[in-house]
C-alpha cells in the first residue's frame, strides 16, 4: 500500500480549515457508518434479475376490492392496480386513505400490442385534473414492466400528478415510458408531497421535466432516500432523481447512476433548482451527463434561491457551454460539495470543475480533483481557489492521496448527514463505496 506523507494529508486538512475560518463555519466530526439512508441501498448490493420474463397477461381493471367506508386497501395484482387508476381519475382522490402493496406486481401486459389504452400503455394513477392525495406504500414490494408510450400526456408515471400525499417504500422496475411532459418512474408530479425509499430502473424520456423517480416537484414537496439507475432524456430539466425542483421542494440522501441527456439543464441529481428554499443536499451521482447547455454532475440550472449542499460527483459531463462537475449555471450557493468527475468537457464554451457559470453569488468550502480533466485532454484549471480566489469555480485542489486519506473529505460527509464512510472509499448511503478508476 502507497505511504500517504504528512505533509500531504496537513497540506489538504489546512487549506479546508482555512476556508472554514472565512466563512466561520464548524468541521463536523467524522462518523464511519450511517443507518438513516440504509434502505436506499447502493448500487453494487442491488440485487438484479439475470434474464427479462416475458409480457404479463393483460388484466382488466378490477375495483371489486375498493370499499368507500375503508381507510386502508391491500393490492396485489395488476388489475387491482389498474382499477385504483380508474377511481382515482374518475375523481376519487384517496384524501386520508392508504393503499399497501402486497406482493410484486407486473405491469407488462400493458404493452404496445394489448389492446388495453389502444396500445399506449399504463394510464398513471392520478391525472391533470385528478390528483392523487393519499399514501402509497409500496411495502418494500417491487413493480415492474411499467410501460407508457403517449407522446401527448402530461404527468406520466406509475403514479401521475400527486397533491399532499405520500409514496413510499416502492420499486418501480424496467420502466419504459415516453411521453409529453411531468415524468418519471415513481410519479410525474408531486405538489406538497413526499417520495421516500423508493428506487427506479428502465428509460424515461420526454420534452421536458423528466427525472429517474420524479419528474416535477414543486410547493414544498421532497424525494428523499430514494435512487435511481435509469437512462434518462429529452429537451430541457433532465434529472437522474428529479427534472425539476421548485417553490421549496428537496431533495435529499439520494444518488443517480445511468446516463441523463438533454438540451438544457440536464443534472446527475436534479435538472434543475430554482425557488426560495429549492434544494439538493447529502446526494451523489455517477451517471454519464450530455447537455447542450447548463449540464452538471449534480443539477444543471440553479437560480431564484435554489442551493446545493454537501453533495459530490464523479460522472463524466460533456456539453457544448455551462458545463460543470457540480452545476452547470448557479446564481446562488454551493456549499462543501466535491467535485471528483473523470472529465467535464464544454465543446465551443465555457466550464469549470464545478460550476460552468456564475451569477456571483457564493462558493463555499468546495474542492475538485486535481486530475479532472478539460476538453483539451489535460487537467489544466486556471480559476481555482488559492491565492485569495474563495468563490472561484474550479475549487480547491484535492489528489488521489487525499481523497484516498479521508473518507469524510474533512469533516464534510458524515453520519449526522446520513453518509457511510471508509477511508480509501468514497461515501455512500448503507455502505461506503468503490473508488473508480480515475481515482485509485
Amino acid at each position: 500500500m502507497k505511504h500517504i506523507s504528512q505533509k500531504t494529508v496537513l497540506a489538504f486538512t489546512t487549506a479546508l480549515i482555512l476556508l472554514t475560518a472565512l466563512y466561520g463555519c464548524n468541521k463536523t466530526k467524522t462518523s464511519g457508518g450511517s443507518a438513516a439512508a440504509a434502505a436506499a441501498g447502493n448500487t453494487a448490493e442491488r440485487q438484479r434479475t439475470a434474464a427479462t420474463p416475458p409480457p404479463a397477461r393483460t388484466e382488466d381493471p378490477v375495483k371489486d376490492w375498493y370499499n368507500p367506508e375503508s381507510k386502508v386497501f391491500e393490492i396485489s395484482k395488476a388489475g387491482q392496480l389498474a382499477g385504483l387508476a380508474k377511481i382515482v381519475n374518475s375523481g376519487n382522490s384517496f384524501k386520508g386513505k392508504t393503499i399497501i402493496i402486497t406482493a410484486d406486481i407486473d405491469l407488462s401486459g400493458y404493452h404496445a400490442n394489448s389492446s388495453f389504452n389502444e396500445g399506449r400503455g399504463w394510464v398513471p394513477i392520478g391525472s391533470k385534473r385528478s390528483v392523487f392525495k393519499g399514501t402509497f406504500d409500496g411495502n418494500g414490494k417491487v413493480v415492474r414492466g411499467l410501460y407508457i408510450n403517449n407522446p401527448k400526456l402530461f404527468y406520466a408515471g406509475l403514479l401521475g400528478r400527486l397533491d399532499s400525499a405520500v409514496v413510499k417504500n416502492l420499486s418501480v422496475t424496467e420502466a419504459n415510458i415516453t411521453a409529453h411532459s411531468r415524468a418519471g418512474a415513481v410519479a410525474g408530479g408531486i405538489g406538497n408531497s413526499s417520495v421516500e425509499h423508493c428506487y427506479s430502473s428502465g428509460t424515461v424520456k420526454g420534452n421536458g421535466f423528466i427525472g429517474g423517480v420524479v419528474g416535477y416537484s414543486y410547493r414544498r414537496s421532497k424525494v428523499s432516500d430514494s435512487y435511481s439507475e435509469s437512462s434518462l432524456g429529452g429537451e430541457n430539466y433532465i434529472g437522474g432523481v428529479a427534472g425539476d425542483l421548485d417553490g421549496g421542494s428537496i431533495v435529499e440522501r439520494c444518488y443517480s447512476a445511468g446516463k441523463v441527456s438533454g438540451e438544457a439543464a440536464v443534472g446527475g441529481v436534479a435538472g434543475g433548482i430554482q425557488g426560495r428554499g429549492s434544494r439538493v443536499s447529502n446526494s451523489y451521482s455517477t451517471a454519464k451527463i450530455e447537455s447542450g447547455s447548463k449540464g452538471g454532475g449534480i443539477a444543471g440550472l440553479v437560480i431564484q434561491g435554489g442551493n446545493i449542499k454537501n453533495c459530490y460527483s464523479t460522472s463524466e459531463v460533456t456539453g457544448r457551454t455551462y458545463i460543470g462537475g457540480i452545476a452547470g449555471q448557479i446564481a446562488d450557493t454551493l456549499s462543501n460539495c466535491v467535485a471528483l468527475n473523470k472529465s467535464v468537457k464544454a465543446t465551443v464554451g465555457v466550464a469549470g470543475r464545478l460550476r460552468g457559470h456564475s451569477d456571483g453569488k457564493m462558493l463555499l468550502k468546495n474542492a475538485a480533483f486535481i486530475g479532472m480533466m478539460n476538453k483539451d485532454g489535460n487537467a489544466e484549471w486556471l480559476n481555482k481557489t488559492d491565492k485569495g480566489k474563495i468563490k472561484a469555480k474550479d475549487g480547491l485542489d484535492i489528489t488521489k492521496e487525499q481523497i484516498k486519506a479521508d473518507g469524510t473529505f474533512g469533516g464534510l460527509f458524515t453520519l449526522e448527514n446520513g453518509w457511510t464512510t471508509e477511508d480509501g472509499k468514497l461515501p455512500g448511503f448503507g455502505s461506503a463505496l468503490t473508488l473508480p478508476d480515475h481515482l485509485r
